[in-house]
């Protein structure tokens, strides 16, 4: 069984249908027509629909309307392999007899594709255009951090190794889909959130963000834009961040509590 080995990978912006495409030859144009008129037939051709539509089949390979190429849009991150095993269709199948919406939905359970479109461009091409979906952070998970996108969906075919420059989320369950809430609002302060490297879910309510330098900074269940733009404001006027500090607490409106960092002091031992 010979694979459809004619790929083309472009950006996911080339979607459209490149101008200048070959006109369909007069026979081709009597098969489609044929085509068409009997899958809206009915009467005596319903009792031998199946015999007739193989023959159909066959007949419109032989005119030229057999698979040649599979054109691949918006691939990315996705394997090659891995959109050949979900398309699974082979050289010279009949066009006519492809399923496309069992094809976009196999394309679909592809852990980086978030969307994909299927369709025939006759006489012999197939054209796949994905949309894949975006990291957006590492999930701390039992089996270690796993990249997810602004959804909370999991990309499994993905390496952490690879987006170690993403925030890190972790804590109660939600976290995951809740955590576009929180970076959004963490983002609208640029300077500051250069700084984040961890932010937690606490108690499925509010979040502590965990900066680089170790110091934790607890946001309110209430109101956590407001608190985080107070503490922009007073980094700006005393680099408060940058202190010798554990913690900064902005869950009490209009206070601001901190933390030492004062390190523990082990008794020794004795020898």
């Amino acid at each position: 069984m010979r694979r459809v080995m004619f790929w083309k990978k472009a950006p996911a912006s080339d979607v459209s249908v490149r101008p200048g495409r070959r006109a369909l030859s007069l026979k081709q144009s009597v098969i489609l027509f044929a085509f068409v008129f009997i899958l809206s037939a009915s009467g005596a051709l319903y009792i031998k629909r199946d015999e007739i539509k193989s023959q159909f089949l066959a007949q419109s390979v032989t005119a030229g309307f057999g698979l040649q190429k599979v054109d691949v849009n918006g691939r990315n991150h996705t394997s090659a392999a891995a959109v050949i095993e979900a398309i699974s269709v082979t050289t010279n199948t009949a066009l006519f007899s492809l399923d496309l919406p069992t094809i976009r939905t196999n394309l679909t359970q592809l852990s980086w594709v978030e969307d994909a479109r299927v369709e025939r461009r006759f006489p012999n091409t197939l054209i796949v255009t994905l949309r894949e979906r975006v990291p957006m952070a590492l999930l701390q998970t039992d089996k270690g951090h796993q990249l997810i996108d602004a959804s909370g969906a999991l990309i499994t075919d993905a390496s952490a190794d690879n987006f170690t420059h993403l925030p890190v989320i972790s804590g109660a369950e939600g976290a995951a889909t809740k955590a576009t809430f929180i970076l959004d609002i963490l983002q609208t302060e640029p300077e500051l959130f250069t700084d984040v490297w961890a932010v937690h879910f606490v108690s499925g309510r509010r979040w502590d963000v965990h900066m680089r330098s170790g110091l934790v900074v607890k946001l309110p269940e209430r109101d956590p834009v407001l608190a985080w733009s107070r503490l922009s404001r007073l980094e700006t006027d005393t680099k408060i961040t940058a202190r010798d500090l554990a913690a900064i607490d902005l869950r009490i409106p209009d206070q601001l509590i901190v933390e030492p960092n004062i390190p523990v002091r082990g008794k020794g031992s004795k020898t």
